[in-house]
């Protein structure tokens, strides 16, 4: 956790493999010791008597996908359960759940009035004029999934646990050596002497014989290994196909479009310029002005001191604006401006200057988008009868043959393909399941085996069996030919390259001036500016492959390392290594950032203290029900 908000300027890749690692270990501690193999599968764990259902695990758990998905990329769930997100998320709502317990023995109890001050505050529940707006905070909730209930809930409890938290980690702070040493390894700069040995062009390297490809291509076999082949039987249960052979009534499109009307309406949007005085007598004296013939801009510089940008409130819908605002504003007509009107943040005066009318759309401009989505809930619904059909044929014992039939859709022979989605022959292959489940399955077989029925992330069903394994095997020379010789040209490249830097290494070491051993084969040194451990600076002339040994050697030090297009080596020149200045703001924040980081591992720790007072068991039946389609797969 520390290193993740430390490592500043780190590339993602780095900060993904960081991540990776802290979900992983943060994930060990606490599971391995309590968990019980049996119990109710609609509930993941008990603490104290009280139950975390499957269902507050989803929605946490689909949380928290999201923002690991942000982050990563797309992955599914029995992913981000292999990196150990599924752990971490229980061990949240575990010591969520403690420390709630702990609060209410202690009489840390929140009020409703409490609860409120802290939902008005977000600014994601307030309007244009900066006042929480209830429409806003249900649609914010509603658009994230979540009931008025579950947040009121969360709310309290977060809460109660900032009351227990500011108590246990009131004393948490980052020492001074600690926050120096860290910043010190961070903001450490580097410059060196550089001379690069590149690779030289194919074309310059020398012909190889038969002898030594064969030579080559028997210690590299695998390098050049055909891939493992299979044949396969598919049912797939695909809600695109099924859903093209649906239709819908014209009195359930009818029904749809009604439903979907207020949804899909625009509504009227005003382009608004505001004047807003505190006090009434101005607020009316400005009016009389305007009433006069002065220009709206002028009358809000002399009362507001605003410019003619500052007082524009942009495009806005009746809803974005207080109820006898909303009324005053949209009663007029373009150019018009409205009498003082009071509002809890003072007078305001509107003015329109443009006009979008709102709009219904017909039923034939969404038609096509109705049908298509109804049709693809119609596919689901049909695609979860035919389902349990095939299950109940399954387990009756029967094959996949006799599945299709019974889900009246038929299977798909494959021609060979590998584990990267590619035939034999050459070439992409089309027609599979794009659920990436699909390879992950049909690769884990034995020749011969059926799958079990899997469901898909868009609602559809498939099953596979091998036909057919073709293993990986050596290719002979004549099939590879091309891609030996290129790889063995390659290599003695390299080691020509090898062999200079070497020579120029051990030159260096043994007192020649680097730039006179690199002149000896008309290679230039080039000087660095300093860089980081991490890459960052405008400097590109030390390779990036280089800076780990740079990192470690000492001023003066020759190191050699291969890079990207060959070889590089390098003289330790400069090293920056100087203390944080007094008033350094980075530094502050960096005390800040490892203060609370401290803090939060001192919160862990009692967390971790309270299962010892509280009981604490997971239901592994119940995870694993959820994992196994019980519970994620049919929701």
């Amino acid at each position: 956790m520390l290193l993740e908000k430390m490592k500043k300027g780190v590339g993602k890749v780095v900060i993904t493999i960081l991540a990776v690692l802290l979900i992983i270990s943060f994930a060990v501690w606490g599971i391995g010791d309590m968990v019980t193999p049996g119990g109710n599968i609609n509930q993941v764990a008990e603490v104290d008597g009280t139950a975390i259902t499957q269902r507050e695990f989803q929605d946490q758990f689909q949380r928290e996908m999201n923002r690991i998905r942000a982050r990563i990329g797309n992955i599914d769930a029995q992913q981000a359960r292999n990196l150990g997100l599924a752990d971490s998320t229980l061990n949240g709502l575990i010591s969520r759940r403690l420390l709630g317990l702990q609060a209410s023995d202690l009489g840390l109890l929140v009020s409703d009035e409490q609860v409120i001050e802290q939902i008005q505050r977000q600014p994601a529940f307030r309007n244009a004029l900066g006042q929480f707006d209830r429409s806003m905070f249900q649609i914010t909730l509603a658009n994230n999934g979540i009931s008025e209930r579950a947040y009121v809930a969360s709310i309290r409890q977060d809460t109660q646990q900032d009351y227990i938290g500011g108590v246990i980690t009131a004393g948490a702070a980052a020492p001074p050596q600690l926050a120096e040493t860290v910043y010190r390894y961070r903001n450490e700069r580097r410059s060196a002497d550089v001379i690069k040995i590149k690779r030289a062009s194919a074309a310059s390297a020398p012909n190889p014989t038969d002898a030594d490809l064969n030579a080559y291509l028997e210690k590299n076999a695998d390098q050049f290994r055909a891939p493992e082949y299979r044949r396969f039987s598919i049912l797939h249960m695909d809600p695109v196909q099924v859903a093209k052979e649906l239709s819908p009534s014209e009195e359930r499109i009818q029904r749809e479009y009604e439903d979907r009307l207020s949804g899909l309406s625009v509504p009227e949007r005003r382009r608004l310029e505001q004047i807003l005085i505190k006090d009434e007598d101005a607020a009316k004296k400005a009016y009389a002005s305007l009433t006069e013939g002065r220009s709206f801009a002028a009358v809000a510089k002399d009362t507001t001191g605003k410019s003619a940008d500052e007082i524009k409130l942009g495009m806005v819908t009746a809803s974005d604006l207080l109820a006898d605002l909303a009324t005053a504003a949209f009663a007029l007509q373009k150019e018009q401006f409205t009498q003082p009107t009071k509002s809890p943040l003072g007078w305001h005066i509107l003015r329109v200057t443009e006009i979008q009318p709102g709009r219904e759309p017909t039923l034939a401009e969404v038609r096509t988008t109705i049908v298509n989505d109804l049709s693809q809930e119609m596919a689901q619904d049909d695609l979860v009868t035919r389902a349990n059909r095939v299950e109940d044929a399954l387990a009756g014992g029967a094959s996949i043959e006799d599945a299709s039939q019974e889900a009246g859709i038929r299977i798909t022979k494959t021609r060979p393909i590998d584990i990267a989605r590619k035939v034999q022959s050459g070439g992409a292959a089309t027609g599979l399941p794009e659920d990436a489940r699909f390879i992950e399955t049909a690769f884990s077989l034995n020749k011969g085996a059926t799958s079990n029925l899997v469901e898909t992330a868009d609602g559809g069903y498939f099953m596979v069996r091998v036909d057919e394994v073709i293993e990986a095997a050596k290719r002979p020379l004549d099939q590879v030919r091309n891609d030996v010789v290129a790889a063995w040209k390659t290599q003695k490249l390299n080691d020509i390259a090898k062999k200079t830097a070497e020579e120029i290494r051990d030159a260096a070491k043994g007192g020649t001036p680097l730039a006179e051993a690199g002149r000896k084969y008309n290679l230039a040194v080039e000087s660095s500016k300093p860089v980081s451990r991490f890459g960052t600076g405008t400097d590109n002339i030390i390779p990036r492959p280089l800076l780990p040994a740079l990192f470690k050697a000492k001023t003066g030090d020759i190191v050699m390392q291969q890079t990207a297009d060959g070889y590089a080596v390098a003289r330790m020149k400069d090293i920056q290594n100087n203390p944080p200045p007094a008033d350094d703001g980075d530094f502050k924040r960096l005390q800040e950032t490892l203060t609370s980081a401290l803090a939060n591992d001192v919160l862990s720790e009692y967390t971790r203290a309270l299962r010892n007072e509280y009981s604490v068991s997971v239901n592994q039946a119940g995870l694993e029900a959820y994992f196994s389609g019980q519970g994620y797969g049919s929701r």
